[in-house]
């Protein structure tokens, strides 16, 4: 039996291991549906998109991968880097993360939960812009200036 500390070990199939290995190539954040299509297009593999959100969502919670909110709310995933509470500076057309840890802000948070006797708080910092090799691409402006959304289903230019 294991430890509470220890990742609770699972028979890996097929399609785990092909989802867990795209996830690793791309490293970036990634939405599911982006994953998906790379799974079923670069691996030939017969795959549901149910099963893969169904998969990310146990490697999140396994600690193997790390999840981060796009814009519009949906959940991006890439391989786990590190540990501890961290913020991200994410670029919208690629997924590219920068780790940043917002001293000012945690602090303030602790304060404000402390004054306010508030428990069990949490909070989420999101920062969101295109890095520069995304803004050096040739075609990854829109015609009203703004870079093409990192989600799977809105990547072809209007």
């Amino acid at each position: 039996m294991s430890s509470p500390a220890e990742p609770r070990r699972r028979r890996s199939t097929a399609k785990q291991r092909a989802v867990l290995e795209v996830l690793r190539e791309q490293g970036n954040f990634r939405s599911a549906q982006q994953l998906y299509l790379d799974v079923r297009q670069n691996r030939q593999l017969r795959i549901g998109l149910t099963s893969v959100y169904r998969i990310l969502r146990t490697l999140a919670a396994d600690g193997v991968a790390e999840t981060q909110r796009a814009e519009d709310g949906e959940i991006l995933y890439r391989p786990r880097t590190g540990t501890g509470h961290r913020h991200y500076l994410v670029c919208r057309r690629c997924g590219e993360a920068v780790a940043f840890s917002p001293v000012e802000i945690e602090e303030h948070t602790h304060r404000l939960s402390r004054q306010h006797q508030y428990t069990d708080v949490t909070h989420y910092v999101d920062v969101y812009g295109t890095c520069p090799q995304c803004r050096a691409a040739p075609g990854t402006e829109s015609s009203a200036g703004q870079p093409y959304p990192l989600h799977a289903d809105d990547r072809r230019p209007p």
